[in-house]
């Protein structure tokens, strides 16, 4: 596996690609307004060495992801910017995945099987009942144009964005970013077609009246409400805790345990001894 380039030398190639297409590059941003597996909390999360496309016609952004506290490392994000929101799945490499490798695991009754061969290169998740928008979101071209371009990743979408997660060494040097602009517009195109007339039906009228749901209805470019909003079913996908988290949880609770046990014999020894 290619070792990734040093921190500077990745922000100085960023700076250079982002000056030569008329990008902005951004060192770092703060605490980004994430939703996501990886961004239930987005407190104490870094993106540096950001390519900011968003005003070009084909708009994304790019950058390496770091958490403070937390297991996120070596990551690198592509955010492609979505017309309107649509449940919440994913596509996961079965050769080396990179939310595997940073100990996310999805509820296995959300699996849904793939079309053809494509089940030997990967997974895909999706809430209960939305099965058919799944497979039509990530249709078998697609799925073909990412064995090639995004080898390795895995891919999110949710509420009105779709998230490329890559290891740390994908999308640098000069060569790799020079693709960039050509897989961010085929992305782009591809899941605005998709998504652009989405509509989930299977929203309540009761979702409509909550004003935090309602604050997911997108609008046109005149302001006025179209009406489209994810149903909570979809909303987002269940995660489980895996055997080394449940490990990890036990380990603490036992170490708490004999934590506690100890303090108690001082006290009586201190009290009665």
């Amino acid at each position: 596996m290619p070792r990734p380039l040093a921190q500077a030398e990745q922000s100085r190639q960023a700076r250079a690609f982002c000056a030569e297409r008329g990008y902005v590059f951004r060192d770092r941003v703060v605490n980004p307004p994430l939703s996501g597996l990886l961004f239930r909390s987005t407190r104490n999360v870094l993106m540096l060495g950001v390519i900011d496309a968003l005003s070009s016609d084909a708009p994304y952004l790019c950058a390496r992801i770091t958490a403070r506290g937390r297991r996120l490392r070596g990551l690198k994000m592509i955010m492609i910017p979505l017309p309107r929101p649509v449940p919440n799945m994913v596509l996961l490499s079965t050769g080396g995945s990179v939310l595997r490798r940073l100990g996310i695991a999805l509820n296995e009754s959300q699996r849904l099987a793939v079309e053809g061969d494509f089940h030997t290169r990967f997974t895909l998740y999706c809430p209960a009942g939305y099965g058919a928008d799944a497979l039509y979101l990530f249709s078998p071209d697609l799925l073909t144009r990412l064995m090639d371009a995004a080898a390795g990743c895995d891919i999110e979408v949710v509420d009105n964005r779709v998230l490329i997660y890559a290891p740390a060494h994908a999308f640098e040097g000069a060569g790799q970013l020079a693709e960039l602009p050509a897989l961010a517009r085929y992305l782009h195109e591809k899941f605005e077609r998709q998504s652009m007339r989405y509509r989930d039906e299977r929203r309540s009228d009761g979702e409509l009246a909550d004003p935090f749901r309602r604050a997911q209805l997108t609008a046109t470019a005149q302001g006025s409400e179209v009406g489209h909003m994810v149903g909570a079913a979809g909303n987002r996908l269940r995660t489980r805790t895996t055997a080394l988290q449940k490990a990890g949880i036990a380990l603490a609770a036992l170490l708490a345990l004999s934590a506690g046990l100890y303090w108690i014999g001082m006290v009586g020894t201190a009290l009665f001894g």
